[in-house]
């Protein structure tokens, strides 16, 4: 027997575990069962038989799993958050400035002589734009006005 094991432990295995041959349940405890035949060096055959639970099985891919989705939830929350910040600095600086440019409208601090606007530069998104659009039109209007007068 010892020879045999020796040559079993020194010989190539054919193959790997292949799927489990049956699933049981005993005790409320769910196991598997593996088997696989094999000849050793000396023409001996062996059947070798593995049982393991479910949980030790899976417990290290149940793991993974759920630090893959706890990494992906918060890669997911993060690059959202990230969007958010930008799109809204998109939006609110144009606003910012066409509330400048309107204040200093207000108390008539333009430039008549300068053929540059309040507004440094334009909106990416439409609406904002069009208001945009729109001042630059009133103070086209008012330096016009202003200088006639």
């Amino acid at each position: 027997v010892a020879a045999a094991g020796q040559s079993l432990l020194s010989s190539s295995i054919d193959g790997q575990f292949s799927a489990p041959s049956f699933h049981f349940q005993q005790g409320g405890s769910s196991y598997f069962h593996f088997g696989q035949a094999l000849t050793d060096d000396l023409g001996l055959s062996w059947q070798t038989s593995v049982v393991m639970s479910e949980t030790t099985l899976f417990k290290d891919i149940n793991a993974a799993v759920l630090r893959m989705v706890g990494i992906t939830m918060g890669a997911v929350v993060a690059l959202g958050l990230l969007c958010s910040v930008v799109i809204s600095a998109l939006i609110t600086i144009p606003l910012f400035r066409l509330a400048r440019g309107m204040r200093q409208m207000a108390v008539l601090k333009i430039d008549l002589n300068s053929g540059r606007s309040i507004l440094a530069s334009r909106s990416k998104f439409l609406e904002v734009a069009t208001c945009e659009s729109s001042f630059l039109a009133l103070e086209r209007g008012l330096k016009a006005f202003v200088r006639y007068v």
